[in-house]
């Protein structure tokens, strides 16, 4: 049995990742993936039982290092207008530092065939469950996690996708989004 090298794993995370933003999740191959990185098709193999497999191990790394990044920004003696803007600035701040990351998680999150793979919600419950205290004593508005995860996550992913120049317009625009979450969600 051959043993795993772990640079040629990374390279074979990272090709996987720039083909998919390139030529989207239907148009990749193992033999794309394989010539990116510089190794055999053989050679994936030894890391993933398939194409299927890498995806969605690459997929949940990627994901949950976004999560990561939000949970790094979160202290517990923020209150509640602190909490959705380090929420919706951390997610915007990802997006923009992180952009093959976050545009892989993207078109990972909204591919049919990655449905039962993996969801966002598995993730984000435990950024969301922050904010049930908030709720319990009265200082946000009640809604479900998949509402909260809409309104708080959602727009930012369109403030990502459409970001203009300069860079100044882009800040109003998010002030502006933070401003109108916290008088949707606060009492």
């Amino acid at each position: 049995m051959r043993t795993k090298d772990y640079d040629k794993m990374q390279r074979i995370k990272e090709a996987l990742v720039r083909i998919i933003l390139r030529d989207g999740i239907e148009n990749t191959s193992v033999a794309k993936i394989a010539k990116e990185a510089g190794v055999s098709p053989a050679t994936i193999y030894i890391y993933y039982d398939s194409k299927e497999a890498m995806l969605s191990e690459v997929y949940q790394e990627c994901a949950r290092q976004s999560y990561g990044y939000l949970m790094g920004r979160i202290r517990p003696e923020m209150d509640a207008r602190e909490l959705i803007d380090a929420l919706v600035r951390g997610y915007y701040s990802f997006s923009v530092d992180h952009a093959e990351i976050f545009g892989f998680v993207e078109q990972c999150m909204h591919s049919p065939g990655l449905a039962g793979i993996f969801r966002e919600e598995d993730l984000s419950a435990q950024i969301l469950d922050m904010i049930h205290p908030y709720q319990d004593r009265g200082i946000m508005k009640r809604c479900s996690n998949e509402n909260l995860n809409a309104m708080l996550f959602a727009p930012v992913r369109f403030l990502s996708m459409n970001r203009t120049s300069p860079a100044e317009k882009n800040t109003v625009m998010l002030n502006e989004l933070i401003s109108m979450l916290q008088d949707l969600l606060l009492m």
